[in-house]
């Protein structure tokens, strides 16, 4: 079971990047850890208060966790479970003790990902993860799956009557 992190800002573009990732990595058997650093509030109330509401409180809306659970229905041989995990802090140190918890292998953040921040305290999580100590994928690429059935052509003919009917025809896959 491979463990890859993801960085999230709660839309759809988590989802591209999770697209790209099981493109790019061809791993069957993944956890998705959907990451996002929020740094601690600067007051000491704030951060003694128990009941202090938390950042990501209101970020994880039901429609995406149906969008979630649609990836993750999409792509049954490659996806075991994805999960939201939050760190609230911005040190090295602290990031890399949350690596080792969650047991992160592989860190996918392509060259373009751009961070987006959704609350006042959204980190950016780019420097943490270049000093994480864990691989970072930074580069998508493209792998085309090999054609080994002919392909199958639905042809329309017209008969004498004037009439359509579909016409299966095999097409060839030679080059």
């Amino acid at each position: 079971m491979t463990n890859i992190l993801i960085p999230t800002d709660f839309t759809e573009n988590s989802l591209q990047l999770a697209e790209q990732a099981i493109a790019t990595l061809d791993i069957k058997n993944v956890n998705i850890v959907l990451f996002h650093a929020f740094s601690l509030p600067s007051s000491e109330f704030d951060l003694l208060n128990p009941s202090r509401k938390k950042p990501y409180t209101d970020l994880v809306t039901e429609k995406l966790r149906q969008s979630w659970k649609t990836f993750k229905d999409q792509h049954p041989q490659e996806v075991q479970k994805v999960f939201f995990k939050f760190m609230e802090g911005d040190t090295v140190a602290l990031f890399r003790n949350f690596l080792d918890a969650n047991e992160i292998d592989i860190i996918f953040c392509p060259d373009g990902f751009h961070h987006t921040a959704v609350h006042k305290l959204s980190v950016d999580p780019l420097p943490l993860f270049k000093k994480g100590g864990v691989k970072v994928i930074r580069e998508v690429v493209r792998r085309r799956k090999a054609v080994q059935e002919p392909a199958i052509a639905a042809v329309t003919v017209l008969n004498a009557g004037k009439t359509a009917e579909p016409v299966l025809a095999a097409a060839s896959a030679s080059h």
